[in-house]
């Protein structure tokens, strides 16, 4: 019968090289003051030995954990997915780790997060519209700072890095204003959010000062399926829209199956219609949605320099960033006329 090998430990370590076994544990910290002659005795003994330190143990010495909680929902969503990757990379590169936080379903509160502590991160990086607002309060109470991603939560005060929301509505109302759309909507999902806002406003403003028109503004569910309800009544009238502005990509991918396949509408002929997102379903031939494309690279190295600046120095002062996006016109809009 064979045993299991006991793991080496800094003990195990610290005989090896003829140090104390504080000695050791100051050798992995980084930033210790330690001689180099020290340094090199205690890592020969710990490749000798096969030696991994322990960075929980450690964490409990130099009160970090090196740790950032993710908060993402829909992690099938594929920018998300991307984004993830991302801000993993970035983080790495300033010698965190990331930890992805469950987005969990709740029958009292719809969405919901278990007790994020638990985790003992060091900073938070959110891109859910249903992070719950305590949890924002409750971070901020024990100094762990939050950098929203994205998306920004209403009655919230955390830092946010996110796209010039406001100024794409502008565009895409301008865009059907010089194609000559007469009635537009602005489709968008149930939660309510600070950047879905400014797009609305954005949108709704410039097409309004444009044309005199205001345009219609639409809650559906910002799921592919649950959003079909909302657009087929969208459709089923006799003042239906002649251009759509989506608040995702899912959203107007729906938007087109239902205007297609169940009421024969032409697009963009019938039906004009931007996205929001650019995901890679945007580009397939059944679709070649135009659609707003977001900086997903600069956000994620803000947000993560935004969080990694807060933790070292301790400022907790709100940091409000935005990027620009950029319209990528396919085959759902029409021409300027």
């Amino acid at each position: 019968m064979s045993t299991s090998k006991a793991p080496v430990t800094s003990k195990d370590v610290a005989k090896l090289a003829g140090v104390s076994q504080s000695t050791v544990s100051r050798v992995f910290v980084e930033g210790s003051s330690v001689a180099e002659k020290t340094k090199q005795k205690v890592y020969e003994a710990a490749k000798a030995l096969n030696y991994r330190p322990n960075a929980f143990a450690r964490s409990l010495t130099t009160n970090e954990s090196k740790l950032i909680g993710l908060v993402f929902p829909d992690a099938d969503y594929p920018i998300h997915m991307k984004t993830l990757q991302q801000i993993s990379i970035e983080l790495q590169k300033h010698g965190y780790s990331a930890v992805l936080i469950p987005w969990q379903v709740s029958d009292q509160d719809g969405h919901s997060i278990p007790n994020i502590f638990r985790y003992r991160v060091d900073g938070v990086i959110a891109a859910s519209a249903t992070f719950n607002t305590e949890l924002y309060e409750e971070c901020e109470e024990f100094n762990i700072p939050v950098v929203q991603y994205a998306r920004v939560v209403e009655g919230t005060k955390s830092s946010f890095v996110v796209s010039d929301n406001y100024s794409a509505g502008q565009i895409a109302a301008r865009c059907f204003y010089e194609s000559q759309a007469k009635k537009v909507v602005y489709l968008t999902g149930e939660v309510p959010t600070i950047t879905n806002s400014e797009r609305s406003v954005g949108f709704c403003d410039e097409f309004t000062e444009l044309s005199g028109n205001r345009p219609e503004i639409i809650e559906a569910n910002y799921d592919y399926l649950g959003a079909i309800p909302a657009i087929r009544e969208m459709l089923n009238t006799d003042s239906k829209p002649d251009a759509v502005f989506c608040a995702t990509d899912n959203l107007a991918m729906a938007a087109m199956d239902i205007a297609r396949f169940e009421f024969g509408l032409n697009i963009p002929q019938d039906l004009q219609v931007i996205g929001f997102d650019d995901i890679p379903q945007a580009k397939w031939h059944s679709y070649k949605l135009t659609t707003f494309k977001q900086d997903f690279n600069r956000l994620a190295k803000e947000a993560v320099k935004i969080l990694v600046d807060q933790i070292k120095e301790g400022d907790m002062s709100r940091v409000k960033l935005m990027v620009p996006v950029t319209l990528v016109e396919r085959d759902t809009t029409l021409k300027a006329k």
